[in-house]
């Protein structure tokens, strides 16, 4: 990633699977890491894991704290962002719908808001979704999710939001089409934005969710990769969207999933997830 001396990067979601190996990455590479996530003693002991040389910083605290934000500004001090890299969320067992999405769509806006005044030119938001979005992913769906977005709820938003399994995809969706809003004004400062979603990763909240119904074993059958992704595989993509390498990508989401949409469309769409839940 091409940074300034004073350049930061920071990673909330820093202790869960995908984010412990992009901070990882990124203290290997020698940045400054402002590191965030629920509670202090697993970030200070990721921090003792990362390099004996690295400068971090750690803001332990609820991701959907309105004050979160301002923190992480204010660790931030002068110095300039060159990657955020957003993978503080829940998933369908940690939460109930409207929580979700509060999490994961809501608190994931007021960070990027907060955040965009002190980006680095060439610097890069990267926001982890879901390939649920992808299956979500519909005309009227995302009409529905920018309205959410304006503050305009719907009949079909409500309805997403009264169950956590259909909350989290919805949530997902939000991130992709947020990315996509943003890329403008990103530009406008000359940094980029853009989400990444990946598929079914091997984290503990990955097999939390494995461990909640068949859905997943089901997805990993039409995965083509036939297997579940590594979080050291995230971290490597990460790394190239936030270097100069990555330069004209903005205002997209990046699939990393092994090709499980693509498994799922061409076995017969998300219904055989469904059929798979009802056979068992």
């Amino acid at each position: 990633m091409q940074q300034t001396h004073n350049d930061v990067v920071i990673v909330t979601g820093a202790c869960g699977g995908m984010g412990a190996a992009i901070a990882r990455s990124f203290a290997e590479e020698g940045h400054a890491l402002i590191l965030s996530d629920l509670r202090e003693e697993p970030l200070e002991n990721l921090a003792k894991s990362l390099r004996d040389d690295a400068e971090i910083s750690l803001i332990a605290g609820d991701i959907a704290d309105t004050s979160l934000p301002g923190q992480i500004i204010a660790a931030l001090g002068t110095r300039k962002i060159g990657a955020l890299v957003h993978a503080a969320g829940v998933s369908p067992s940690m939460a109930d719908g409207r929580r979700i999405v509060d999490i994961n769509l809501f608190a994931t806006r007021r960070l990027v808001e907060a955040v965009l005044p002190a980006m680095a030119p060439d610097g890069a938001a990267i926001l982890i979704a879901s390939n649920s979005g992808h299956l979500l992913a519909r005309p009227m769906l995302d009409k529905a999710i920018r309205n959410l977005l304006a503050g305009r709820r719907s009949l079909i938003s409500n309805l997403l939001m009264r169950s956590s399994r259909t909350a989290y995809p919805l949530s997902k969706r939000g991130v992709q089409l947020y990315a996509q809003s943003m890329a403008p004004r990103f530009g406008a400062v000359g940094a980029r934005i853009v989400s990444l979603s990946p598929g079914i990763i091997d984290t503990p909240m990955g097999a939390l969710e494995n461990n909640a119904g068949p859905e997943m074993a089901r997805m990993i059958d039409v995965t083509p990769a036939g297997r579940t992704g590594r979080p050291e595989e995230i971290a490597a993509v990460v790394s190239f969207l936030a270097s100069s390498s990555a330069s004209y990508i903005t205002g997209t989401d990046i699939l990393v999933d092994g090709g499980s949409v693509a498994g799922v469309h061409q076995a017969g769409g998300v219904r055989v997830l469904q059929n798979q839940r009802r056979e068992r």
